[in-house]
């Protein structure tokens, strides 16, 4: 037997959430709709499993669902939201969360997601793999990249939208030689173009 704890702040989400188990003798459902009494509820009775809303106003569901696992270190939470899942994924990684599920989710996605995660499995978008190959690739950038003074100040100049007549002036060097740090820096980077050199940058911390 599962049992499960809604925590919506939206009681027509929160009866249409609960509604969707109906008819499964397997998963017992109860629900909360203030953010705040959740951990008083489960000083008295722990559940197995907290589906929570992120978005709510007295307190969102990241720190809610932090503060459970401090309680309840066994508890297994699944965030539950209207944004975009992937906004999210760090999350799983960062604070052991283990599911995030969309509101548009069909009710056998979510009944899947809640019985795997019952029996200590985790169901992840096919998504999430690019997610992580992405952090990865960062992780190693960040390893492999090594930036002199000079490139690093080019940097910062393309990201304040100097041109390169002006990051000559700057440096006190000729357009052509500007133009070939622009050419070796975007190659070091392995990026196309201005705008993802400063994105990249800034994720690396390299600004």
């Amino acid at each position: 037997m599962i049992t499960l704890l809604i925590v919506d702040d939206h009681p027509i989400v929160l009866e249409g959430t609960k509604n969707l188990f109906q008819e499964n003798e397997d998963i017992i459902v109860e629900t909360e709709n203030d953010a705040l009494n959740v951990i008083q509820r489960i000083e008295e009775k722990t559940y197995d499993i907290y589906l929570i809303d992120i978005n709510m106003p007295l307190e969102n569901g990241i720190s809610l669902a932090r503060n459970i696992k401090s309680v309840q270190s066994n508890a297994a939470v699944i965030l539950y939201t209207g944004d975009d899942i992937t906004d999210y994924y760090s999350l799983i990684l960062e604070r052991k969360i283990e599911g995030i599920l969309a509101k548009t989710a069909s009710r056998e996605q979510i009944l899947r997601t809640v019985r795997a995660i019952a029996n200590g499995e985790i169901v992840l978008p096919k998504n999430f793999l690019n997610f992580l190959d992405n952090k990865f690739k960062l992780k190693q950038a960040q390893l492999d990249i090594q930036l002199n003074e000079k490139e690093k100040r080019i940097l910062r100049l393309i990201a304040k939208g100097h041109t390169n007549k002006a990051i000559s002036l700057e440096l006190n060097i000729s357009q052509r030689t500007t133009e070939r740090y622009l050419t070796q820096l975007f190659s070091l980077l392995n990026v196309d173009s201005r705008n993802e050199a400063v994105e990249l940058a800034a994720k690396m911390n390299l600004l």
